[in-house]
């Protein structure tokens, strides 16, 4: 690996990982963005093997108009993965009949839940996705800052989609997360992007238009977590039994409830 930078070296060992909290970290090298065009260092958690890019990148306004149109763009493919979804929710025994979920987009999965007969609520810091979830679709979202201590309807199941791998320090959302289902007996889903040891090659290259790069826009995707630090962190916060969960376009981590 390269030698580090002194920005890596500031971010080195000591430095806690954001998704276990070992303070066994170290600087990898540095990996390049897209919209920034910059270089930014990687570091590594040598306890749960996650990685992790602060970039400090904060969209615009014109950004977030086209994070509105992307979420268009691929509902249809959304509604197909949300059905599956929730299939193979039922077949863990998680047959739930209230949703909230955080980081909820335009509200495409909510769509589909209410559909299947469910009650539906979310939240998303995009106030266009929001508009968009409500005129267009009739759903009772938010653009309320969720925490464990936010006031919602009897919640049978709790779902945070591709979303704690935009946040820097993702651990205190997880952590309202875990304490949210615990208190409520909810099931709980939680998918990010997976960075495993089958990755681990594109480190050596870290290309952001390499095919299959977990590193393909690092000014965004700034936490990457792997499968071992997920589930260490979940259990960490009190969810005992939680389990490695392959939703089909999603992949994570579940709980089925007390």
């Amino acid at each position: 690996m390269e030698g580090s930078s002194e920005s890596g070296r500031q971010g080195g060992l000591g430095s806690p990982c954001p998704v276990c909290a070992s303070p066994f970290t170290a600087y990898v090298r540095d990996v390049p963005t897209r919209r920034t065009k910059r270089e930014i260092p990687l570091h590594t958690c040598l306890s749960c093997h996650s990685f992790w890019n602060p970039s400090g990148y904060v969209e615009d306004e014109a950004q977030l108009e086209r994070d509105l149109e992307w979420g268009i763009g691929v509902a249809e493919r959304n509604r197909t993965a949300a059905r599956r979804l929730f299939e193979l929710l039922a077949k863990r025994g998680i047959k739930p009949r209230s949703v909230a979920e955080i980081g909820c987009g335009i509200g495409t999965l909510l769509e589909v839940a209410r559909d299947l007969g469910m009650e539906v609520t979310g939240y998303d810091v995009n106030e266009r996705a929001i508009a968009y979830a409500r005129a267009e679709r009739g759903l009772d979202v938010s653009t309320e800052m969720w925490t464990a201590e936010t006031e919602t309807p009897p919640i049978d199941l709790y779902l945070c989609i591709s979303v704690l791998e935009h946040v820097p320090e993702p651990r205190p959302l997880l952590e309202d997360l875990c304490k949210a289902a615990k208190a409520n007996d909810a099931a709980l889903f939680v998918s990010v992007p997976l960075l495993d040891r089958d990755k681990w090659p594109f480190l050596l290259d870290p290309d952001p238009y390499a095919e299959g790069t977990p590193f393909f826009d690092n000014d965004v995707h700034v936490t990457h977590f792997s499968s071992q630090g997920l589930l260490a962190a979940i259990e960490g916060f009190g969810l005992e039994g939680a389990f490695p969960f392959a939703g089909g376009l999603w992949h994570g981590v579940a709980w089925n409830g007390a």
